[in-house]
């Protein structure tokens, strides 16, 4: 298992016009599709050939009620007191086989109730191990890796989703491969469940069970399994290893070309073609040689621009059993195309235009969200520090493409990019060494969570005025419905403790709500505050350059709520999210332009494994459910801000009160907080920029820097701010003095300009591009 390094980075390059070159074999080992290398079938049954009303011979209806029904075994179970059960026994015991069955459910009491597979069972009953899929497998204990233990009660070690519901009489085909302690668990060849907790039980017999549900099996297969599956260490669920750098975020790096560098880099670009013989290949290997490769090294990004290459990439991300991928384009058929055959997969959308108007970044930040995508990917040429604070304001990651030479990597850097694609990686690992400790290139966007509530009522129109004086960048606020069906902002349910008002909102109408002072609990200068409407609060920032996190908290509201943001024509300006994944997946259905946030809170795992395979599932879930994963930030941990930073998710977090706390999250690298104190972070600067990037001097003479602090993304607004030089390579040249860089001998060094900052009571730097000083005789 890879140590998570706090300040890791990699790096990769893409040429212009994402043209790619080879990427080198990292292995010379084939990809091992360990479920189908097996031999001697063990049982094979159809019930093709079983009288309706019985079960094969040898089976053992043990509980319930379950019999064949034209040629299909159906469990019937009308409720979870009253399940149904059917073991198999076996021949050979070993617990070392492939266990297959197709599932259909036709019944189910509610989305909670369950069907399974079961296998290594004792003693005819239990104890035992089973795969268990709820009717609603979207949830996030959908699929489960579960036992009966010996006092005959449930144990649940993992779980996890299926990026779509099980539909009824929808057949769908299940297999579990068991290899002593390791078990793996599929859906249509795709895998769902890895785990090495199969312990306590090494051997045993197979069943089937239906809990609340009826369902039919078919096509029943166990096989022996022959090879032994790969240490659990070496499951999807890894970090890459990246280079050291001081910087708090910095870009992850994506190679796009050979490269001697393999350990600071997180990802390899894979073009994918097909050659004369129909074999998908990535340059001179083909893509599944080349994914078992790179597997548990480096997260593949598969790029595709030809057209109908889609089902068989899928077919060997299957066989490799590849879950964490990236798939990116410049076609958005092709994107819509793979995302609706593998939901989980991650979509970057690869902008091929020659320059960059405002309409034009308007209409790729739609086409982005349109295509389920979270990921913007950009040549160089094309990005500003507006491009990005646009695209992360909406929750969009940014890929730049370029870092060429040094110069461009410091560049990029500073661009304040999410990840470089780059052929000559080496240039940003050697620059990404070359800043002091705690340096943020940007300030990290701030959604003020429903408004300034720590200077002002929660949620009132002054609140939200005063979090857009203070330059937040995103205003944070909740949406509820009235008696009379007008939508209202209101967090709670009741009106009770942010107004001098009684009662539900949902049982007010508009105009009693109206009535109340929302402002006078606050502080009585703050009399006379009203509830705003949801109108009320579009219209505020209609033609004001921040975007609207909108929060959904009634249920059913999304057609209202986006109805009243199209009138407004604000959907660019708009981004939605909920506590109830319905209202999210509903409002992308209505409005898939919008970007969207799942809401949630989680315990924080007590292993690095667990850890890890945590931020994996919560990555594949927001993936397939095309959504940000907005954790509180009592959830977060290194490992999971890591691994959403490698794989191109911007999440929001939330809420910040306290200033220790959001200090330690924005060290560990998040972009996104969410908080009640806005005015914590919007008083540092931006970012620093310095006059000139060469300067040439002559031995004896000197010369003085005056760099300046932009201070605001809506304003070219500049301030003059205390700063230091110092120099990185062959000193001895110069003398450095202030601000001031005297010539002290020929030569070339780079110089820097930094600021060093107070922000939540520590301090923080922010440094300039590097100035390129040359000096003459």
């Amino acid at each position: 298992m890879l140590k998570v390094k706090k300040k890791g980075l990699f790096k990769i390059v893409l040429a212009t016009g994402v043209a790619f070159s080879a990427w080198p074999s990292l292995s010379d080992k084939n990809p091992t599709a360990y479920a189908s290398e097996t031999s001697n079938v063990l049982m094979n049954e159809n019930f093709d050939g079983i009288a309706n009303g019985s079960v094969p011979e040898g089976w053992k209806l043990l509980q319930g009620n379950a019999s064949v029904n034209d040629g299909k075994l159906v469990l019937s179970s009308p409720s979870s007191s009253s399940p149904a059960r059917v073991i198999v026994p076996l021949s050979k015991k070993d617990g070392d086989f492939v266990f297959e069955a197709d599932m259909t459910f036709q019944a189910a009491a509610d989305d909670a109730r369950w069907a399974s597979i079961m296998y290594r069972i004792q003693s005819g009953n239990y104890p035992y191990y089973q795969f268990a899929v709820r009717r609603n497998t979207t949830a996030l204990n959908g699929l489960e890796f579960a036992m009966r233990n010996e006092k005959n009660q449930w144990e649940v070690p993992e779980s996890t989703f299926y990026p779509e519901k099980f539909a009824f009489n929808k057949t769908y085909r299940l297999k579990v491969v068991s290899s002593k302690n390791r078990v793996q668990q599929f859906i249509n060849d795709k895998l769902v469940i890895d785990t090495d907790l199969a312990t306590k039980w090494p051997s045993g017999d197979v069943g089937f069970q239906a809990n609340g549900t009826t369902v039919q099996f078919d096509n029943v297969k166990v096989t022996s399994q022959t090879i032994a599956l790969p240490p659990i260490e070496n499951s999807n669920a890894f970090i890459p290893k990246e280079a050291e750098t001081t910087i708090i975020n910095p870009p992850t790096l994506i190679s796009s070309s050979k490269t001697n560098t393999e350990s600071e880099i997180a990802s390899a670009v894979l073009p994918v073609h097909k050659n004369s013989d129909g074999t998908l290949m990535v340059n001179e290997i083909s893509l599944k040689d080349k994914l078992a490769a790179i597997k548990n090294k480096l997260i593949p990004v598969i790029q595709l621009e030809e057209d109908g290459l889609e089902d068989e990439t899928i077919r060997a991300l299957n066989e490799t059993q590849t879950i964490d991928v990236h798939i990116i384009s410049s076609k958005d058929s092709i994107l819509q195309t793979f995302k609706n055959k593998f939901p989980t997969a991650r979509i970057g959308l690869i902008y091929r235009k020659k320059s960059f108007t405002k309409s034009d970044l308007e209409e790729y930040a739609k086409q982005i969200h349109q295509n389920n995508s979270k990921t913007a990917i950009i040549e160089q040429k094309n990005i500003t520090p507006e491009v990005v604070h646009y695209l992360h304001s909406r929750t969009i990651a940014i890929w730049g493409i370029g870092t060429e030479s040094s110069e461009s990597a410091h560049e990029l850097i500073h661009l304040g990019v999410d990840g470089i694609i780059s052929s000559k990686p080496e240039y940003t690992s050697e620059a990404l060494t070359e800043y002091p400790e705690k340096t943020i290139i940007q300030r990290p966007i701030v959604a003020a969570h429903r408004g300034v509530p720590s200077l002002s009522p929660e949620n009132t129109m002054t609140s939200y005025r005063q979090a857009y004086d203070l330059g937040a960048d995103l205003i944070e606020t909740d949406v509820q419905k009235t008696k009379d069906g007008h939508l209202v902002i209101m967090h709670d349910y009741t009106v009770n403790r942010t107004t001098n008002g009684t009662g539900n909102v949902k049982d007010l109408t508009l105009d009693q709500i109206q009535q109340l002072d929302a402002g006078v609990k606050f502080g009585p200068e703050f009399q006379g505050e009203k509830v705003p409407t949801f109108k009320e609060y579009l219209q505020e920032f209609k033609d004001k350059e921040v975007v609207l996190l909108v929060e959904l908290k009634a249920a059913d509201i999304e057609q209202q709520v986006i109805d009243e943001i199209e009138e407004e024509g604000m959907a660019d300006k708009v981004v939605i999210q909920s506590f109830n994944l319905d209202s999210v997946k509903n409002s992308k259905v209505i409005k898939p332009e919008i970007g969207t946030g799942y809401l949630y809170s989680s315990a924080v795992p007590a292993t690095e494994n667990a850890k890890l395979k945590k931020a994996q599932q919560m990555l594949l879930y927001g993936t397939s459910m095309n959504t940000s994963l907005n954790a509180s930030y009592s959830s977060l941990y290194q490992e999971f801000i890591t691994y959403m930073r490698q794989r191109g998710m911007l999440n929001m977090h939330w809420t910040y009160r306290n200033e220790e706390h959001l200090h330690q999250s924005l060290n560990a690298g998040i972009i996104g907080p969410i908080t009640d104190y806005t005015q914590w972070l919007t008083k540092s600067p931006i970012m620093l920029e310095t006059p000139v990037k060469k300067v040439k001097l002559e031995v004896g003479n000197t010369k003085t820097i005056d760099p300046k602090a932009k201070v605001s993304y809506r304003m070219d607004k500049k301030e003059k701010v205390p700063t230091t030089l110092y120099a990185t390579g062959k000193e001895e040249i110069i003398q450095i003095e202030g601000n001031n860089i005297t010539a002290l001998a020929p030569g070339k060094v780079n110089v820097y300009v930094k600021h060093t900052f107070k922000m939540l009571g520590h301090d923080w730097n922010v440094v300039a591009e590097p100035i390129e000083v040359t000096i003459s005789e």
